[in-house]
């Protein structure tokens, strides 16, 4: 049996099969489960076999008031398995308030791991893993997701983001006015049967986002990748503005670089770099 406390359990995001056995006969010996949403959790619970537990609300609105009975039935010799509607709860979902109220009162609090959305695009995502920040949704309202994404224009992580299918499209085209040819990386409906994993620059992903409906539909986790690390070697005024005007008469990027290293005893590959920026500015101006 378990002995009294609180066990925090991480539930599939997506597959069933991702359900460990320590989690399964977590659920099956609790005398209390704590859901975000007991009806979600239900059908969830009845799959694995998991039948007859007394079940409580525990979200976003109700936390404080659930840690008082929470700790009650551990107090009593209970046993409490607190779950979310898919992963790892407090991973952008419910239990923070609850976890940090029971701390302070000395109530052991145990993690029974497993899924979480973040981490499983972030090794799928190709992108360096050293060092990674975790930001979660992305702000609804314009002003406060430009400052969140502009804030990020020089990051040396790999940042994970959630965002909702109706504004990935939005989310993307503000990401390609400030970083276009930034890596990035798309997840949709990780460990399902549609599961996809779109790998490009955020110019890339954003053309690919608004051709592709399906790409706007699902689970979503978007990945950014570092920001470049930066050079000593600055690009003159004039050479910048002849290659702009090289590329407006229709010249490639290609030819107008070696054509200006030539001239100017630049380097080409600073010369391309510089010109990718203006590519993509000249894109999206029209």
């Amino acid at each position: 049996m378990l002995e009294p406390a609180l066990y925090i359990a991480a539930t599939p995001i997506g597959n069933l099969q991702d359900v460990t056995d320590r989690v399964r006969e977590a659920l099956q010996q609790a005398t209390l489960i704590a859901a975000e949403d007991t009806r979600h959790s239900k059908i969830f619970l009845d799959s694995i076999g998991v039948h007859g537990t007394r079940m409580l609300s525990c979200h976003d609105y109700n936390e404080a008031q659930r840690a008082e009975v929470i700790a009650a039935e551990i107090a009593q010799g209970g046993s409490v398995v607190l779950i979310s509607d898919a992963g790892t709860p407090m991973i952008s979902d419910p239990g923070f308030k609850l976890v940090r109220e029971l701390c302070a009162r000395g109530i052991k609090v145990t993690a029974l791991p497993g899924p979480c959305a973040a981490i499983c695009a972030l090794c799928v995502s190709g992108l360096p893993t050293d060092k990674f920040y975790f930001y979660g949704f992305l702000p609804v309202k314009d002003k406060e997701l430009t400052e969140v994404l502009s804030s990020f224009a020089h990051s040396c992580a790999t940042t994970v983001f959630y965002e909702s299918p109706r504004r990935i499209a939005h989310t993307l085209e503000l990401m390609y006015t400030l970083y276009p040819e930034r890596e990035a990386v798309l997840c949709r409906e990780l460990t399902k049967a549609f599961e996809s994993v779109y790998r490009a620059t955020v110019s890339e992903l954003y053309a690919q986002v608004q051709q592709d409906s399906n790409m706007q539909r699902g689970e979503l986790v978007l990945l950014l990748a570092p920001a470049p690390k930066q050079t000593d070697e600055v690009l003159p005024p004039a050479a910048l503005k002849a290659l702009a005007q090289m590329l407006q008469e229709g010249m490639s990027l290609k030819g107008a670089s070696r054509v200006l290293s030539d001239l100017l005893q630049i380097k080409s590959k600073l010369l391309y770099q510089a010109g990718l920026t203006l590519k993509s500015k000249m894109d999206f101006n029209g």
